[in-house]
């Protein structure tokens, strides 16, 4: 990367940066919050909300039957934390006529803060942990029939986060012993823009993959987990950017297709 794209490139999120620090505050101060969508809506939902346009009057738009997020003439901004699989009855249905730009926060980082039942913090820490662009091959996998439409596009945006807990008794031994209550976003890092799906190529490109991998190599190489590795191979064969070529010994080998 040259000097100049990395300046453009801080300028550029200094100014989304600007945004979600001004999001944050209409979040706090707009809005009747008996209005539909509104009710009991999680902090980081209606944030991002406010990031996509900062006009109320653009929320919550009723099309047919269903609500769009974000409303801006032929365009309809979808934000989706978790569980993708929600979103293909709105999929289906919005891009019969409009574009949908679907907006996906992830955390990269992560404090948490756990509170006990008077709400006193009790705990806070940073995670160890920093999650890449591919987890969230997890969730696209869901609605990986609609990658390849021309109206959707993609937007990840990696940022810090705060995520605050309550501390819960352990019922079982599979009990986390505590239950997430909020998240409020914090910093953009890093936005991902997938404007046609051809553009998930690009991401690979940012590694040093050899011609051909592994599962193994690949999970390596990234530095992610085996279930999340082997979505993402998947993904990309299903969209013919990638492909099965053989075997070395018991272990498929891969190569990124020729666009």
């Amino acid at each position: 990367m040259s000097k100049e794209t990395i300046n453009e490139t801080s300028m550029s999120l200094e100014i989304e940066n600007e945004k979600l620090k001004k999001a944050l505050e209409l979040s706090r101060t707009s809005g009747d919050k008996n209005n539909i969508g509104i009710r009991q809506e999680h902090t980081l939902h209606r944030v991002m909300k406010f990031y996509l346009s900062p006009a109320l009057e653009n929320h919550e738009i009723k099309v047919g039957s269903r609500f769009a997020d974000v409303k801006i003439g032929q365009t309809i901004y979808e934000v989706q934390t978790k569980s993708f699989n929600l979103l293909k009855d709105k999929l289906a249905f919005f891009l019969k006529d409009y574009e949908v730009i679907l907006v996906h926060p992830m955390a990269e980082s992560t404090y948490y803060y756990l509170s006990n039942e008077y709400g006193e913090i009790i705990k806070e820490r940073k995670s160890p942990r920093h999650l890449k662009f591919f987890y969230c091959m997890r969730e696209l996998y869901r609605i990986k029939e609609y990658l390849r439409d021309e109206h959707l596009k993609l937007r990840i945006i990696m940022m810090d986060m705060e995520e605050f807990r309550i501390e819960k008794e352990k019922t079982s031994f599979m009990s986390k012993g505590y239950e997430r209550e909020n998240q409020i976003p914090k910093q953009i890092k890093r936005i991902y823009e997938i404007n046609d799906y051809h553009d998930f190529l690009q991401i690979l490109f940012e590694y040093d993959l050899p011609e051909v991998f592994t599962l193994k190599e690949f999970k390596k190489i990234m530095h992610l987990d085996e279930r999340t590795a082997s979505i993402t191979l998947y993904l990309y064969c299903y969209l013919s950017l990638m492909e099965r070529i053989g075997k070395r010994g018991n272990s498929y080998l891969y190569k990124i297709k020729s666009i």
